[in-house]
């Protein structure tokens, strides 16, 4: 018996031992299976409170995008009405009654602002008196009722209507209005700028939602301005009035929530946005279809089961390879030794940069801090190091944050590239974020180092320069092309017949102001393209209209200086995808530079379709243009870099060109020969390929 129970002994050791073995790795299994279950418990909610802030995130973009074209267009609008309202001349022709002059006046400003679709001039009773376009009820209708006179009348003072419709006949329309004051103060008459909502619902089509989503836009009244499936002939609408929703953002509060939208009778999921038109409060609603906006909950439902069960496994499989290299982990621990003094031998040296250094590993963690990256976002070396990046990330820049890393471990370089990252008191602030890898001496990556420098100062000093040639172009413009209008005036014989050579000096004068005309608007035109607030308008149009149109200012010009100026045998009808206006534009640069630099010959258009895209190549006889000059001739490196001559432009048309060309889908290139000649060849989408761009 005691012989029995000695050598038990060691197998009941052995059984311990076993036992204590298996529940060392056990532990750690059921510790990370506990999480897992509390994680498939709660992913739900957390899900559906992260694809409602992802929801309101979008709309609050879109939104914002709506509200700066919009608000810049009225206010655009109001500075408008205000200055001609003030000018002498509208001043005199309205106290002395002179139809004709204060209809060339309205005349002028449609023309001039084609997004002022009607102009106006009332009594101060608010009686129709003159306008232009024309229509049945010119004189004598009584607008005294109108939401706009009643507001006008209460302090006399320029301010932006609502939608409303002047009568059963007109299309609905948002007045400007302002009086047309005495130099006393007393009120002559109003002028009154309607402004058509055609290109509001433009804009709306063109900011898109995901899942089915839009926006739309609702006045002081909660009376409809614009929807994207509006038309021109559409009564107003004012079924958002009863909203409780939209009468709280009319109070001035922002805010999401879900609501049964009156006009399609659909649930929608809304973010409700105030902005202030001129004096009055209006909603940017941005909503989708609540169906549609919480379609991918049920997957994600589907998803946080199966990756439930899969994390389950794979806890328990990770648990059984750590307790198989349970052995080397000595000899791996002493190689993570060597690496971390190599690590912080190279912290040492980054450490007292100007810039802001951070060691970091792939999967977004924070390994390495300097003084610089302290001073910079605000974080302490021991808040920072062992944490995630992620506080330093935008919300909408962490998955490109991810990609990012994903390249440096591809060991793809990150150079100069710039981001946005978020200080500690929640300041966003650019920088130049330069990334690479660091290996381990045998060619293993380990570890990433980010080099980030504040380019805040840079940053300003670009948005003051747009700003600033924003500012000049347009406060150029308006004189421009009021000298433009008095011009065609004399010209057309409004002053009287002109003597021949007062004619011919009137014809260079038109033609200088036109030049300048066109250096504003491609000053304006590139401010636009870099500020990203240019807009196209794509529709099915004749190639041949399109070079037509690009053709039709330089017959003149070409003639005067002994030039053939012609097509090509034009053939088929080709028909493209194209924003009539830009596409011309584009072309027409090219026809201006060489009327401007062939001394002999002519230019020639030839029309022609080539796979799915409709070609305009315009080919002159000039001089040429070297190669060093047409590898930059498409970008911005040749503005203003030459000779002040009157016959060079900014060096912006072709710049402007190519931009315009992109945002249609299409391109633009150039061959060019010295001394022999240039093809511009320019490329836009046929209207048949609409689903293909």
């Amino acid at each position: 018996m005691a012989r029995g129970h000695k050598n038990s002994a060691p197998a009941f050791h052995a059984a311990t031992a076993e036992k204590r073995s298996t529940l060392k790795w056990c532990l750690p299994f059921f510790a990370a299976f506990l999480p897992i279950v509390l994680i498939s418990l709660y992913s739900y909610r957390i899900a559906s409170g992260s694809m409602r802030a992802l929801l309101q995130t979008e709309h609050i973009s879109a939104a914002s995008n709506l509200m700066q074209l919009l608000t810049a267009d009225l206010k655009d609008g109001l500075d408008l009405v205000n200055a001609v309202s003030s000018v002498p001349g509208t001043i005199d022709a309205v106290k002395r009654r002179d139809q004709f002059a204060i209809r060339a006046r309205l005349k002028a400003v449609t023309v001039a602002y084609p997004q002022v679709d009607r102009a106006y001039v009332t009594y101060p009773d608010g009686v129709l008196w003159e306008e232009h376009p024309q229509t049945t009820s010119i004189q004598g209708l009584d607008l005294s009722r109108s939401a706009w006179y009643i507001r006008l009348s209460k302090d006399w003072k320029p301010h932006i209507s609502g939608i409303y419709q002047r009568s059963a006949r007109d299309k609905p329309a948002i007045a400007i209005v302002a009086p047309i004051r005495d130099g006393d103060g007393t009120v002559l008459g109003i002028l009154v700028f309607e402004y058509p909502t055609t290109q509001i619902v433009q804009w709306l089509r063109n900011i898109s939602l995901s899942h089915d989503g839009y926006l739309l836009l609702v006045d002081q009244d909660g009376t409809l301005v614009a929807h994207p499936d509006s038309k021109q002939d559409d009564p107003l609408y004012t079924g958002y009035r009863g909203q409780a929703d939209i009468q709280e953002a009319l109070r001035g509060t922002f805010h999401m929530s879900e609501y049964t939208d009156p006009l399609s009778r659909t649930r929608m999921i809304a973010t409700f946005q105030p902005v202030s038109v001129g004096k009055n409060l209006w909603v940017v609603i941005a909503q989708q279809p609540v169906r549609s906006a919480y379609a991918e909950l049920n997957h994600v439902r589907i998803h946080i089961g199966l990756m439930g069960a899969m994390m389950t496994i794979f806890t328990l499989a990770m648990v059984i390879v750590v307790a198989r290299i349970d052995a080397k982990n000595v000899h791996l621990n002493r190689k993570l030794q060597e690496i971390n003094l190599q690590l912080h031998e190279l912290a040492s040296i980054v450490y007292y940069s100007s810039d802001a250094i951070i060691g970091l590993a792939f999967n977004g963690t924070v390994t390495s801090w300097n003084r610089s990256a302290e001073k910079m976002y605000g974080y302490s070396e021991k808040e920072m190091i062992g944490h995630s990046i992620a506080p330093l990330i935008p919300e909408n820049r962490r998955e490109e944050m991810i990609e990012l890393l994903k390249k440096i471990q591809n060991r793809e370089g990150v150079e100069a590239y710039e981001t946005e990252r978020v200080r500690r008191d929640g300041t966003h602030i650019p920088v130049s974020v330069t990334i690479s890898t660091v290996d381990d001496g045998e060619q293993t990556a380990v570890v990433a180092s980010s080099i980030d420098r504040d380019i805040t100062e840079q940053k300003e000093i670009e948005q003051i320069r747009n700003d600033f040639i924003s500012f000049v172009s347009h406060q150029l413009k308006a004189p421009v092309t009021g000298i433009r209008w008095i011009l065609e005036q004399i010209l057309d014989g409004d002053f009287g017949t002109l003597p021949p050579e007062l004619r011919e000096a009137m014809l260079d004068l038109k033609s200088i102001n036109a030049d300048n005309y066109h250096l504003i608007t491609d000053i304006l035109n590139a401010s636009r393209i870099e500020r990203g607030v240019i807009a196209v308008d794509l529709q099915p149009v004749s190639l041949q209209t399109v070079a037509e149109d690009a053709v039709r200012d330089y017959r003149q010009a070409a003639e005067k200086a002994g030039l053939s100026l012609g097509f090509e045998d034009v053939g088929q009808e080709i028909t493209v995808l194209a924003d009539r206006e830009k596409a011309a534009e584009a072309v027409a640069n090219a026809i201006s530079n060489a009327v401007k630099y062939t001394q002999e010959g002519g230019i020639t258009i030839c029309l022609r379709q080539e796979g799915d895209c409709g070609i305009i190549e315009v080919r002159d006889t000039g001089r040429g243009i070297p190669p060093e000059i047409v590898k930059k001739l498409f970008t911005r490196n040749q503005i203003l870099g030459g000779s002040a001559s009157p016959e060079r432009s900014t060096g912006l048309g072709l710049y402007i060109a190519k931009k315009f060309m992109e945002i249609q889908g299409g391109s633009v290139t150039v061959e060019s020969t010295v001394d022999v000649g240039s093809t511009f060849t320019y490329r836009i989408p046929l209207a048949k390929s609409k689903t293909q761009h």
